[in-house]
């Protein structure tokens, strides 16, 4: 796992060897810079002592604890690359506000398939659940919006126990290296319609089908010819009404 550890005390963050797989001399220079202003800027805002800690981890991606006489505040490396606004978010969630809670899971849903490793030894993909057939539903989708085939592999992902207060749950991803499609397996219950597992299925597919814009160095992901394709899927806005009254279900796993 990376790890890079960045302690704010005074007027600058110590740096120590972070011990990290290799990199270029210039990704770890922006990298140092980049968590430098963070634990600054952290530190400031809540007025305290910070010790931020980047990570790579798979799931966890903010958390914060007070651990001698200081907080603790482990983030994932993909905040780094986040616009002053998730800075000021995630400075507002730490100080106890809930009002940001949403900007940052969208923020993190938006750079999870780019950011989050996948996890190492997966299983065989496994398309074919117990109520819900997921290489039926992207060949039906293909060849109702997208002209024929679509070359893009898709799976159920593993089951992981919802976490206490979780507000969000990624429903799919997208991993352009490997062309796959990952589907959250909470959906494979006889109660969610198939209407919605298409919707979830077909946002990804448009991932595969209309990759990511750089503008000014970033990319973005959802941009408005892609938002405009989302809304062309029959159940866009069923699928959308449906989520909001049951998120609260899936997220209880049920």
């Amino acid at each position: 796992m990376l790890q890079l550890s960045f302690e704010f005390a005074g007027d600058s963050p110590t740096i120590p060897d972070p011990g990290a797989p290799e990199r270029s001399g210039d990704d770890l220079d922006r990298a140092y810079s980049r968590a430098s202003d963070w634990s600054k800027a952290l530190g400031k805002r809540l007025g305290q002592q910070i010790r931020l800690v980047v990570t790579d981890n798979r799931s966890t991606m903010l958390s914060a604890q007070s651990k001698g006489g200081r907080l603790e505040v482990r983030l994932h490396h993909m905040f780094l690359t986040a616009d002053e606004d998730i800075l000021e978010a995630v400075g507002d969630y730490l100080a106890g506000s809930q009002r940001p809670a949403g900007t940052i899971d969208c923020f993190i849903e938006e750079h999870r398939a780019r950011y989050v490793a996948p996890a190492r030894g997966q299983s065989a993909l496994r398309a074919q659940g117990l109520h819900h057939d997921l290489r039926a539903i992207v060949d039906d989708l293909a060849e109702r919006h997208l002209g024929g085939r679509v070359d893009v592999k898709i799976t159920w992902g593993k089951r992981v126990q919802p976490k206490r207060r979780q507000r969000s749950l990624q429903l799919g991803t997208y991993l352009p290296d490997e062309q796959l499609i990952r589907i959250h397996p909470v959906l494979d219950q006889p109660w969610v319609p198939s209407f919605f597992v298409e919707a979830v299925v077909f946002h990804e597919m448009l991932h595969h089908d209309m990759p990511a814009v750089v503008k000014s160095g970033r990319r973005h992901y959802h941009t408005n010819a892609f938002k405009r394709r989302e809304r062309s899927f029959e159940y866009h806005s069923a699928a959308e009404q449906w989520e909001k009254e049951n998120l609260w279900r899936l997220l209880r796993g049920q």
